[in-house]
């Protein structure tokens, strides 16, 4: 993690409550210094980074260079440049900003936030991954920027007491802008763009531009295969390094299937790596259609993968409940990253990113097929046999995404999910839904990721938190190779088979078990009822502080007396015992009441 302040006057500002380690746990906090510049760096003694992996100076070239994250396309590079492979990265950047200037980054392949500072010519660069999986953000004040990889520290430092964005708080209850920060003035640095900052003041470029992305109409089937299959193992090769101890994310999902299977290989010479799962240990009788659990015992089986599911109780699940200051509400990957910690696990493989790019199922796919007058593939793929699901999935995947219509389900959905919010907050970001839920072509679908946002805002959510216990996260499936061909991709290739889902089925042939590759459900139903149990439980034990919660001027947006009548009736029994709505509603806000005032705290006392 990076952060700093450039200023080009004579006098640069203190800056001690931003780069203070403060509140960073086990962190060491590396100060660094240069004309123009007071920043720092840390590192988690559990990761095996050196300093040189974050810093480097060399004044007699005029540049400094401060890093977060990895390049991982280090052969290729090597194999174009003369450049010695043995470099640390900051001193790579550095090599090749002073050849080619900020138009490198476009040759890297990597999750990075880089900061370039020339302080002779008093110019400074600020460079976000392609994708987003590293957080940085940034202000200017007067003439003066501040930039950090904590996103929240950043803000906390500019808040003087003022109220959060309420639109930050809001995200579990409906659809929101996902690049805003506690503080409207903080921004983040978007994915695929430079910052560049002198006396003139602050130029935002992007450099990567997947949109201009070509359709190669005349790639056939088994290229298209041959070709994902090779970036997929590619992707996972790149990101594996002998120097971290690895485990993996698995579900029976296909995506995490592939990507855990190919990292176990990359780690052959590991003697334990662990399969890290959300479903629970033990016995439990949900009368659910069926248990994940099992396929993804028979999956790590397959694979040599040590299986290891969630031991939270109800006594523990609060905990996290007040930790959403660190987890943003990812409940169960900060238990999961815990089992990590205490297994030694430091760095984490997720399949996550698949259902957006390489292993996406409908969306977009029969507006591509009937606007290309593909009317056999269209029938073939959606066969009127059953009238019933032919007009439900005509619906919903053609008519609804055309005319901006959300389906009556989805809607309800949303209805409940803001129920106790006041009437003015309850309505969802239009263009955050457009983004998600309305795609006029698989292309616009992929393309509607970036500014939907959610990737990246998993991505550095996971990526502080896990920074903090001494763990990195690789996703394979987000590598910007397989982001842009699946953009090359023609619709109908995805067609030849009556699968959901299809390219990740075929190219996973022989790397994963076949129960698991035909495997179409994504729902996980021994999880989602131990949830709700975890969340009932929790619920009840938080009612009676709501009237402490009414007293939080960061809650304004909360109903509290509609809140308050639910819970009476609750308690009274004349309201249904499985109230999901209201109990996800309590713990959720309980998460943001406990956010609040951990914020707060740390700014009078000075921690960043």
């Amino acid at each position: 993690m990076i952060a700093g302040l450039v200023c080009f006057n004579d006098s640069v500002p203190s800056v001690n409550i931003l780069l203070d380690p403060g509140d960073k746990g086990d962190l060491i906090y590396h100060p660094v210094s240069a004309v123009g510049l007071t920043g720092a760096f840390y590192i988690h003694p559990a990761l095996p980074a050196l300093p040189e992996d974050h810093y480097y100076a060399d004044i007699d070239r005029d540049i400094v260079v401060l890093m977060s994250g990895s390049v991982y396309n280090r052969t290729e590079l090597d194999r174009n440049t003369d450049i010695p492979g043995q470099l640390a990265d900051p001193q790579l950047v550095a090599d090749l900003f002073l050849r080619e200037g900020h138009g490198f980054v476009e040759k890297l392949n990597g999750d990075f936030a880089i900061f370039i500072l020339k302080p002779d010519e008093k110019q400074a660069f600020l460079i976000r991954d392609h994708l987003g999986i590293c957080p940085v953000a940034w202000v200017t004040e007067g003439k003066t920027l501040l930039f950090s990889s904590d996103i929240t520290s950043l803000a906390r430092y500019f808040s003087d007491g003022r109220n959060i964005d309420s639109e930050f708080l809001l995200g579990y209850f409906k659809y929101t802008d996902y690049r805003k920060t506690p503080d409207e003035r903080i921004r983040k640095l978007l994915p695929g763009h430079i910052l560049h900052f002198s006396e003139r003041g602050i130029e935002l470029k992007k450099y990567w531009e997947p949109e201009k992305v070509r359709l190669e109409r005349e790639m056939s089937y088994d290229s298209m295969l041959h070709d994902l299959k090779a970036l997929v193992t590619d992707a996972v090769r790149i990101r594996s390094d002998d120097r971290y101890t690895a485990g993996a994310h698995v579900s029976s999902g296909i995506d995490s299937g592939i990507v855990s299977a190919l990292a176990r290989k990359e780690y052959s010479l590991q003697s334990h790596f662990c399969g890290l799962s959300w479903s629970p240990a033990g016995d439990f009788d949900f009368r659910v259609k069926y248990d994940e659990r099992e396929l993804v015992l028979i999956s790590c089986e397959n694979a040599g993968i040590r299986p290891l599911f969630s031991e939270m109780g109800e006594d523990e699940f609060p905990k996290y409940i007040s930790a959403f200051y660190h987890n943003r509400g990812y409940f169960s990957e900060d238990e999961t990253s815990d089992r990590a910690v205490a297994l030694g696990v430091n760095l984490i493989f997720s399949g996550f990113g698949g259902d957006e790019f390489i292993s996406t199922g409908h969306s977009g796919i029969d507006l591509d097929l009937l606007r290309g007058l593909r009317f056999r593939t269209f029938f073939r793929k959606n066969s009127i046999k059953s009238p019933k699901k032919f007009i439900r999935h005509f619906l919903f995947f053609v008519v609804n995404p055309l005319l901006g219509i959300l389906d009556r389900r989805t809607r309800r959905a949303f209805r409940d999910d803001a129920t106790y919010l006041k009437k003015s907050y309850r309505k969802s970001n239009r263009e955050a839904l457009r983004n998600f839920y309305f795609h006029k072509s698989r292309r616009r679908m992929h393309l509607n990721v970036f500014d939907f946002y959610n990737i990246p805002e998993r991505c550095e959510s996971w990526h502080i938190m896990g920074f903090r216990k001494g763990i990195l996260y690789r996703y394979p499936l987000l590598d910007k190779r397989i982001v842009e061909y699946m953009l090359s991709v023609p619709s109908e290739l995805l067609c030849r088979t009556g699968h959901f889902r299809p390219l990740l089925r075929e190219i996973s042939k022989g790397i994963v078990t076949e129960e698991v590759r035909l495997n179409e459900s994504k729902n996980d139903p021994v999880y989602w009822s131990w949830m709700d149990g975890l969340f009932k439980s929790a619920a009840i034990r938080v009612m009676d502080e709501i009237n402490i919660w009414r007293g939080n001027t960061d809650l304004d947006f909360v109903d509290f007396g509609l809140l308050s009548d639910a819970v009476a009736a609750y308690r009274s029994k004349s309201a249904p015992d499985d109230d999901m709505v209201l109990f996800r509603t309590l713990v959720y806000l309980k998460s943001i009441h406990e956010f609040t005032g951990v914020y707060r705290r740390q700014i009078t006392t000075g921690a960043a």
